[in-house]
């Protein structure tokens, strides 16, 4: 199985904006794009990978990827995330990869291990989609897709619950992996006060 990897990544001046209360610009854009390059070493540390791309409009973020060794997916202007995500597709699909991995680029405590767990579930399944919950088990924080193009992804509120019925009429394996280290994200101020506290 070909896999590629890609990050869907609004520009590091919005990103985190629920956290405002809390930090301020430059802190939030300091979190951002550290969190960015977890997410970026991680993916780097997989072997199973094949291709790995960042899909932005933002110049920093771009920046960041070619640092990596990643193809730098350049949105021009940000459409939203599910555009992202169908630019990733697209890209994927002229690598040649027979299956896409979409992760978020706020996992702080993703392992490398989540990586090559999601790739082999996939692994024997021509038509497959893997979906990481978050913590409440409402949003997608992973969802790997066999081929790129299986469903048309449908990110945002109730995303995980959306990516089942997807999956289903699409006629595909669908399979679950209920990771703790993937489902922390940090969206929330008190997410972002329990990442202090573990890192303190």
């Amino acid at each position: 199985m070909r896999l590629a990897a890609a990050i869907p990544m609004k520009p590091l001046s919005l990103a985190k904006a629920r956290l405002r209360p809390g930090l301020d610009d430059a802190a939030r854009q300091k979190l951002a794009a550290d969190m960015l390059r977890h997410v970026l070493t991680t993916i780097a540390s997989c072997r199973l990978v094949t291709a790995r791309g960042i899909v932005s409009a933002d110049p920093a973020a771009l920046a960041l990827a070619r640092d990596y060794d990643f193809d730098a997916i350049d949105e021009a202007t940000p459409e939203g995330y599910n555009q992202a995500v169908r630019r990733a597709i697209a890209w994927a699909q002229t690598r040649r990869c027979d299956a896409l991995l979409i992760l978020p680029a706020d996992l702080p405590f993703l392992t490398t291990a989540d990586i090559c767990h999601l790739a082999r579930l996939a692994h024997l399944h021509d038509r497959a989609v893997v979906i990481a919950p978050d913590a409440a088990e409402s949003g997608t924080n992973a969802l790997l897709l066999r081929p790129p193009d299986v469903i048309r992804p449908a990110f945002g509120a109730n995303s995980f619950h959306r990516h089942k019925k997807l999956a289903q009429t699409a006629k595909s394996v669908t399979l679950f992996f209920y990771s703790s280290t993937i489902a922390r994200d940090i969206d929330w101020p008190e997410d972002l006060q329990q990442f202090q506290r573990g890192n303190a």
